[in-house]
């Protein structure tokens, strides 16, 4: 199951939209929509996601750290 699927039963049993999560995480629409498509994956975001949605999203936020490692390694090999 996609992160995108994920929040979507998240939000259904809580009885959200997106553009409300969005709003509780005081961010846009755009920018919720690019996070949950894995354009953006900021690690404290997906944290928070799971703070206000109580569902567990580890395996996502292990998937960006290990992106973030990996963008760290080749940036400073350049």
């Amino acid at each position: 199951m996609s992160l995108k699927d994920e929040v979507k039963i998240a939000l259904i049993k809580k009885g959200w939209s997106q553009r409300e999560l969005a709003r509780q995480m005081k961010i846009t629409a755009t920018y919720l929509q690019d996070i949950l498509v894995f354009k953006r994956r900021p690690v404290e975001r997906l944290r928070q996601m799971e703070n206000l949605l109580d569902v567990d999203l580890s395996k996502y936020i292990r998937e960006s750290e290990v992106r973030e490692d990996a963008t760290d390694i080749s940036t400073s090999k350049s």
